[in-house]
């Protein structure tokens, strides 16, 4: 599947900071609740297929500050949606422009891990 290519390319580029990759089928009218554990160094991804035309309502809460953004890959770049540094909580809305697949990304730069609440709803 492409998002276990994308995975493992990930997961090679960050060298020992081995991504945590979480799929998920977030079909129009469902919402996925999930809680993540990002450790020290490390990150963490939900991902997921949407549809151009597709509005995802999303929101977290870590109990400590955190790396965050959307994106998407096409051919070799990577495009942002959405990045945000140091924060404990975010919402917003992602208004889906391509058939594509989409990750919300945590990345811990702290020494600790971090929990974090995530809810992520389809139109």
């Amino acid at each position: 599947m492409r998002q276990a290519a994308i995975a493992i390319a990930c997961a090679i580029l960050a060298g020992p900071a081995a991504a945590e990759l979480v799929e998920v089928k977030l079909a129009p009218g469902e919402t996925v609740e999930k809680r993540l554990t990002v450790g020290p160094g490390k990150f963490a991804e939900l991902c997921t297929a949407l549809q151009r035309g597709q509005v995802v309502m999303w929101q977290f809460r870590a109990d400590a500050a955190i790396d965050f953004n959307i994106h998407y890959h096409v051919d070799k770049r990577v495009e942002y949606p959405e990045q945000r540094k140091d924060v404990k909580d975010a919402n917003g809305r992602l208004a889906v422009a391509l058939d594509q697949d989409y990750c919300w990304m945590w990345t811990n730069k702290s020494g600790s891990s971090i929990e974090a609440d995530v809810t992520l709803s389809a139109n």
